[in-house]
């Protein structure tokens, strides 16, 4: 049975740039995002499901298949070819999943005393953004802020790059004048990336604590700098002057989490 127009149109849309935040809605693909979708907190948010006969090619996409069978999830059978047309990736694994942007992501921080999130601020790089999001899963923050300027946190190829975190990670697309009064309700010391700032080593930091990521190329703005607790950056060899956002925020956030149980509160 071929997929109606409706379905077809809205995927087509969401993964257009342009027209994907105005929907709600963003499009999770392949085994691993699938299967963390039905693990994580978005379960209830899975507006349908697409998936093919080339599910059933590898022992992951079978086990998929029985979770998706377990599930009360809308889906649909399509052809391979359907699907692939869909898709936003060069060899589609057979499952496409449409699924709406959490309505109240606040509340999915939970009442945590002691919360650490990341900022994220103006970082263009989808890779770096989904790499970002991964790391604070891993490192058991309560919750990521895509600041104005970053790059939309739920376009297709962030959602791959996250591989399967944001399922799991509460992430919020919020200015970041509305995001300073949050911190400042909750007494929250914000901490800023930048290769100027002073050598941070591993030893942990007691929470609660936000970390600020920026841009690739400029760091961060000039206003977020003025306003930290602390400016911290990486020491490196001698000749090395910098390294990627992701790959510097997941350092400094492994700097910052790792401590005592006591000291790793959410």
């Amino acid at each position: 049975m071929a997929l109606s127009k409706g379905k077809a149109k809205l995927v087509e849309r969401l993964r257009n740039p342009r027209f994907r935040p105005r929907e709600g809605h963003f499009i999770v693909e392949g085994v691993r995002g699938a299967r963390e979708v039905l693990r994580g907190d978005l379960t209830s948010e899975v507006r349908f499901g697409l998936f093919s006969s080339r599910l059933s090619g590898s022992q992951a996409g079978r086990d998929l298949i029985k979770l998706l069978a377990a599930s009360d999830l809308p889906l649909e059978e399509v052809s391979d070819q359907e699907l692939e047309n869909l898709s936003d990736t060069e060899r589609p694994q057979g499952v496409l999943l449409v699924v709406r942007e959490p309505q109240d992501p606040l509340a999915l921080m939970g009442a945590s005393p002691a919360p650490r999130v990341l900022l994220l601020d103006g970082v263009q790089d989808p890779g770096n953004v989904g790499t970002l999001v991964r790391a604070a899963r891993a490192f058991g923050l309560s919750g990521v802020f895509a600041l104005e300027g970053t790059v939309d946190p739920f376009n297709p190829k962030v959602v791959r790059a996250s591989a399967g975190a944001l399922a799991h990670t509460p992430v919020l697309r919020l200015p970041w004048n509305d995001v300073a009064v949050w911190l400042e309700g909750k007494g929250i010391p914000l901490l800023v990336a930048d290769a100027g700032g002073e050598e941070m080593g591993v030893g942990g930091t007691r929470p609660p604590w936000a970390l600020v990521v920026g841009n690739e190329g400029a760091g961060p703005r000039e206003e977020l700098l003025e306003r930290a607790a602390r400016v911290l950056a990486i020491p490196m060899a001698p000749g090395v002057d910098s390294l990627n956002a992701g790959l510097a925020g997941a350092i400094l956030l492994f700097a910052l989490s790792h401590s005592s149980g006591k000291d790793r509160e959410n």
